[in-house]
């Protein structure tokens, strides 16, 4: 996390991340961290629109994988950040090309990447702020657990602009063959610090880097000499082939990289973070699943997978039956804003599955383990889905021995059928708006006549299949609407013919 206002080009930097004299002073109150943020920095820029040299990386590179924190509870606030509407990373275009190269190049050694943060929008950096001068410390165990986050300016961690803010710095780690898989995260996990020796500190997907990312500990320095000899060669290897490309490592953060190209953007910018266009996020997925439906009332549909071949798709395998919700279909709120022609809108207890372009979220089932890339999640008696709108919850798993409930509705996840033996989480309403609707998966159906109240249900050796076949890697995206929408649609968002 680097807020940091200037820092040569030279090579890796340890210039201190707030650039004005005495910044212990900053620390006392918000009021003072907003004057310095309006006065002494002439370069920001007030525009609610995304310049044209900003692009989605994962319209450059879609293989490079994202988890995106800031957009998520999982950071050192411990809440979405302001202007984080959608978790996704933008880059200027000539950093996002240079990253391409980075991730390329990485590929032909059996490595990648895995972006953490890019573009932040300068509400982000004063909601930090705000954060770093109020009462509460919610994720400091894991983040900073030896930090006082009233020394967040002294120490550098927090400042008045940051490069980040300029659209050419992300931070990101590495990954490969020996890398652990990820974990689930939800807001009922556990804190563990984040120098916690590999294995035993939260589970990223990535290979052992000395620390977590967002780690508020000299252990995260680059150069620390106190981390392992694996995790040190790790480092070298990410900081290596960043490097090749034209990317500028912090001496303080092993993640932190700013492109030093020419045709980086100077100026801050505040513009929000928002979903992609339903092409350009198609045209990011190298997997897809097609469920379509006669109309928006119709119960039943077929689903079929798809595989990128060019610019374009092919069949993988043969067409399945499904069930969707009780009153049919209606549009939810997914990866893009969909042009919505007609048809009705998704809202909590409607008993209508969404119609959209989504994300596909963790796999989850009865068995301690699975045979699936997914991330999995074994249901225990007490793991509940919160369908309570007026819940902090709202549209998550979460362990209900584990926090604090303020919610009056939830569905239980370890049933006494076999329903949700093995399911997938749709990312619908991600993040969550009250009453958009909730809980939505892929699941065991209960027979090809019976729907659901708003997921989409199949044969166990259907959702099996799906489990087999399905590689976070490769982008995978639920479209599913009527066969009419999808006819309108599928020529402008590039869609596969049924």
């Amino acid at each position: 996390m680097d807020i940091r206002s200037s820092k040569t080009l030279t090579g890796r930097s340890n210039h201190p991340r707030c650039a004005m004299d005495q910044p212990n002073r900053l620390a006392r109150t918000w009021q003072r961290w907003i004057l310095c943020l309006s006065i002494v920095v002439p370069g920001i820029a007030g525009a609610e629109t995304r310049p044209e040299n900003m692009v989605y990386l994962r319209t450059i590179e879609p293989g490079i994988e994202q988890d995106i924190r800031y957009a998520s509870a999982h950071n050192f606030t411990g809440h979405p950040l302001d202007g984080y509407a959608a978790p996704q990373c933008l880059l200027s275009l000539d950093a996002a090309k240079a990253l391409a190269r980075v991730q390329t190049a990485l590929r032909a050694q059996g490595y990648g990447l895995k972006v953490f943060d890019c573009y932040r929008p300068s509400r982000a950096v004063a909601d930090m702020g705000r954060f770093a001068s109020e009462p509460g410390d919610p994720r400091k165990a894991e983040f900073y657990p030896r930090v006082d986050k009233q020394d967040f300016w002294r120490l550098g961690y927090v400042a008045r602009v940051s490069n980040h803010s300029k659209g050419s710095t992300v931070d990101l780690t590495l990954t490969g063959p020996d890398a652990l898989p990820a974990d689930t995260w939800t807001p009922s996990a556990g804190q563990v610090d984040c120098t916690a020796p590999y294995g035993q500190r939260w589970r990223d997907g990535a290979l052992d880097m000395g620390t977590g990312f967002d780690c508020f500990d000299e252990r995260a320095h680059t150069d620390n000499p106190t981390i392992s000899a694996a995790a040190r060669d790790n480092r070298q290897k990410l900081s290596r082939a960043m490097e090749k490309e034209g990317f500028i490592g912090y001496s303080k953060e092993w993640w932190h990289f700013t492109y030093s190209g020419d045709g980086s953007p100077k100026n801050v910018m505040d513009f929000p973070i928002t979903p992609l266009a339903a092409r350009d996020v198609l045209d990011t997925a190298n997997q897809l699943i097609v469920v379509t439906t006669k109309n928006w009332t119709d119960i039943q549909g077929t689903a079929q997978r798809y595989e990128r071949q060019g610019n374009g798709f092919r069949k993988y395998e043969g067409a399945f039956p499904v069930v969707v919700g009780k009153s049919g279909l209606a549009w939810g709120k997914g990866l893009s804003s969909v042009e919505q022609r007609e048809g009705p809108v998704k809202r909590e207890g409607d008993g209508k599955a969404p119609a959209g372009v989504f994300k596909l979220g963790t796999a989850f089932g009865y068995d301690s383990t699975a045979d699936t890339r997914l991330p999995y999640l074994a249901l225990t008696p007490t793991i509940e889905c919160v369908d309570d709108s007026h819940s902090t919850r709202y549209n998550e798993l979460v362990d209900g021995a584990a926090v604090s409930k303020d919610w009056d509705s939830s569905e239980q996840m370890r049933r006494d059928d076999d329903t949700y033996r093995k399911g997938i989480f749709i990312e619908h309403n991600t993040p969550a708006s009250p009453t958009s609707g909730s809980c939505i998966f892929f699941h065991i159906w209960r027979g090809p006549t019976s729907p659901t109240l708003g997921c989409t249900a199949m044969d166990p050796a259907d959702i099996s299949r799906l489990f087999n076949w399905l590689e976070p890697r490769q982008s995978p995206l639920l479209v599913q609407m009527p066969e009419t929408e999808y006819e309108h649609f599928r020529e402008s968002w590039n869609l596969p013919e049924r």
